[in-house]
């Protein structure tokens, strides 16, 4: 795992672990012991959520995660919080991968964005 590897959880493990803390694919940043620290990827635009949203140029071609979803969603979008990921490795499938200016752009948000667990922020938008 390298800094900027998009990863979501593989299908047969979905069931493992509770479906609103783990239906979106994450940007991986960093681990601490057996958690990994990451940044959640939506097509959400919703203002509640304040996202931030990405540009094209962020992304390596050749992988299934890429800039937006469909013609409904075009925008991809990352959730403004470093979230915490407690899965096991071998739960998760590489499906992306940002580019260099993607990593940069990264970089030079993560120190702005709150560490928390996506339940914590979830409820705190209710």
């Amino acid at each position: 795992m390298k800094k900027g590897d998009i990863f979501e959880l593989r299908k047969e493990f979905k069931g493992n672990y509770p479906s609103t803390c783990y239906k979106h694919p994450f940007i991986y940043w960093t681990h601490e012991h057996a958690d990994y620290r990451g940044i959640m990827l939506t097509t959400s635009d919703n203002p509640i959520y304040h996202n931030i949203p990405l540009s094209e140029e962020y992304f390596k071609e050749g992988w299934e995660i890429r800039f937006g979803k469909s013609d409904e969603k075009p925008i991809s979008y990352i959730a403004p919080l470093f979230l915490l990921k407690d899965v096991k490795y071998d739960h998760l499938e590489k499906t992306g991968e940002l580019t260099e200016a993607g990593r940069i752009f990264i970089s030079q948000l993560i120190n702005s964005l709150p560490y928390e667990d996506w339940v914590t922020y979830q409820a705190g938008k209710i």
